[in-house]
């Protein structure tokens, strides 16, 4: 799980922000939300980002997926590209480095990796485990002269002389030091833990992604993902009673009732409306992510979904046993309204842009006094743009 993600000049983030999963100290609906560490440290299952159109809260999911698809690119010279775009409506931060730091747990164990890099180079990468309270080194990579500098701690792993010259030779000035381990026929306890756990992450799934032959997929599969979808459909207040499946042909079978009685007719994914195939691919990737134990993250996931059932979507995710975690973008404020019953304060989370089109992130239990607002005081108040974030009509 991830505990905090921090980056600098990315996107729209010329400033250094951070989102934290570490939950406050505060019990409500601890069983569904909050995950409880070996050290003791509470983390969240759900993560909302609220904010005005162009505001950049879609940059926060594309910055953590930026930083999971370098880690595992493989470009084909050191003249490629790498996968940072930095903050460029500024003539100095254009010129400047992207900066990452994370902090996250992996079967147990908390790690911390450190990246900086420019568009066309790493200048520095590092990770790091606990055993108390401060970090200990696994590997440090430094540029020098165009050159990658690595350090290995042979207190943690011992890499003799041959694997370092092939870690050395695979890891381009542009590439991840965990894409170069991956070509080399080697162990690394932490390294090949952490790198296990990264593959997991899931694509951002955008209101114009196409999640029709992922559902098919899973559907042919997955027996206990049919189960579940059903039951969910069922819920949802859909007439889907029952499904075929067979190779590439997926048939839902509908039952509705008119003069003769119950009549049962079947249509294939491509005769669903928008909305059933909508949620059907959101609670896809939603299964997965609980099966994985791993990060999905949702962009405007109100997209052809009544609010009532996006509310579902979440409240089914967390009656899951899982340390997967969702992070979602929305503009449905009445989520607002389910504080204390579907959601908690330290879930929200709110992004604005100002004048000079820098993006800004910050938590709604940055602000005082919510103790003594209700839920729907709380969404009133962001309706009235006093947590900001919220378009100037």
């Amino acid at each position: 799980m991830i505990e905090e993600i921090s980056f600098k000049n990315i996107l729209s983030f010329k400033n250094e922000v951070t989102l934290s999963f570490e939950a406050l100290p505060d019990d409500n609906l601890e069983n569904a939300h909050v995950k409880v560490m070996p050290n003791g440290t509470r983390l969240l299952r759900l993560g909302i980002i609220y904010g005005s159109n162009a505001s950049g809260k879609s940059n926060v999911l594309k910055a953590i997926e930026a930083l999971h698809k370098f880690w595992f690119a493989e470009p084909q010279n050191m003249d490629s590209m790498t996968m940072t775009k930095p903050f460029l409506l500024d003539f100095t931060s254009s010129k400047e480095p992207s900066v990452f730091n994370m902090k996250f747990w992996v079967n147990g164990v908390r790690y911390w990796y450190q990246l900086t890099m420019t568009r066309n180079r790493v200048q520095y990468e590092k990770l790091s485990y606990y055993k108390t309270v401060q970090p200990i080194m696994v590997f440090e990579r430094q540029l020098e002269e165009e050159q990658s500098v690595m350090r290995y701690n042979a207190n943690v792993q011992k890499i003799n002389s041959d694997e370092q010259k092939a870690l050395l030779l695979h890891c381009l000035p542009n590439m991840s030091f965990m894409a170069a381990r991956g070509r080399v026929n080697m162990k690394m306890k932490h390294v090949d833990s952490v790198r296990l756990w990264m593959r997991q992450f899931m694509p951002v799934i955008t209101p114009e992604r196409n999640l029709s032959d992922y559902s098919r997929d899973m559907l042919e599969e997955n027996v206990d993902f049919r189960s579940y979808i059903l039951n969910f459909l069922g819920h949802a207040d859909f007439n889907i009673t029952n499904m075929r499946v067979k190779k590439d042909v997926i048939g839902f079978e509908h039952t509705v009732s008119n003069d003769n009685g119950a009549e049962h007719y079947e249509l294939g994914m491509e005769d669903q409306s928008a909305g059933t195939n909508r949620v059907l691919g959101v609670e896809t990737a939603v299964f997965d992510a609980i099966q994985k134990n791993t990060l999905l993250m949702i962009d405007e996931m109100e997209a052809s979904l009544h609010p009532e059932l996006m509310e579902f979507v979440i409240q089914q995710y967390l009656r899951a046993d899982s340390n997967s975690q969702l992070l979602l973008t929305t503009h449905y404020d009445g989520l607002l309204r389910q504080i204390d019953d579907l959601i908690r304060k330290d879930n929200v989370w709110f992004v604005e842009k100002d004048k000079s089109g820098v993006s800004d992130l910050y938590s709604l239990t940055d602000f005082k006094g919510l103790s003594r607002m209700s839920p729907n005081s709380i969404c009133n108040a962001y309706r009235h743009g006093q947590f900001g974030a919220h378009p100037n009509i």
